[in-house]
Formats: C-alpha cells, sequence, structure tokens
C-alpha cells in the first residue's frame, strides 16, 4: 500500500515538473512621462523630448511629497522641474506643466 502511494505521489511530482510554461508579448502604453511631455508641447525624437520624459520618470520615481509640504514649495518645486523641462514661463505649455506636476506631487 505505502509503496503504491509512494509511485503515485512521483508520478504526480514528475507530471507537474513537465508543464508547459506560456510567454507572453505585453505591449505596455505610452508612459505618463510620455503623455505628459508630448501635452507640453515637445516632439517625440527631440532632444528636449528626451530630457523631458528623462525628468519626468525621475520625479515618478522620487514619489510622492510629505502630507505637511508647503504649498508654495509644491508649486516652487513644479515650476522649477517645467523650467528644468526647456518651457518658458507665462506659456500655456508651462502653464499646463506647473499644474500636472502639482497634481503628481501632491499628497494623497
Amino acid at each position: 500500500m505505502l509503496k503504491g502511494l509512494s509511485a503515485a505521489l512521483l508520478a504526480c511530482a514528475l507530471v507537474g515538473g513537465c508543464t508547459f510554461r506560456e510567454s507572453r508579448t505585453v505591449v505596455v502604453p505610452a508612459t505618463s512621462e510620455d503623455n505628459a511631455c508630448t501635452s507640453y508641447g515637445f516632439t517625440r525624437g527631440t532632444s528636449a523630448y528626451e530630457t523631458c520624459v528623462a525628468r519626468e520618470a525621475d520625479a515618478r520615481r522620487r514619489g510622492r511629497v510629505a502630507r505637511d509640504y508647503a504649498e508654495s514649495t509644491l508649486v516652487s518645486d513644479s515650476q522649477n522641474a517645467c523650467i528644468s523641462y526647456g518651457l518658458t514661463p507665462g506659456t500655456d505649455r508651462y502653464e499646463r506643466c506647473v499644474r500636472y506636476e502639482v497634481d503628481a506631487r501632491r499628497y494623497r
């Protein structure tokens, strides 16, 4: 009886080890950094666009600010980020960028 049970368990283990592994290719939609940079008016393939995407990604990796982060500092950080992307203060693209940056950084 014990031999039969052991043989059955061994057979199940061998069959389980031979299972087929499926491989899939997943198409990832455009990142939020990409969407933000195109909404600021940058053209894909330009150096300004690549700079914007890299800086957006870096800002997202650093994460959101702390709950007690001053609103004025949040706005200032967002403005500095948009200037670093090469946007000109006072333009529609700059203002859109600042709104996006403030929202992306705000504590939730």
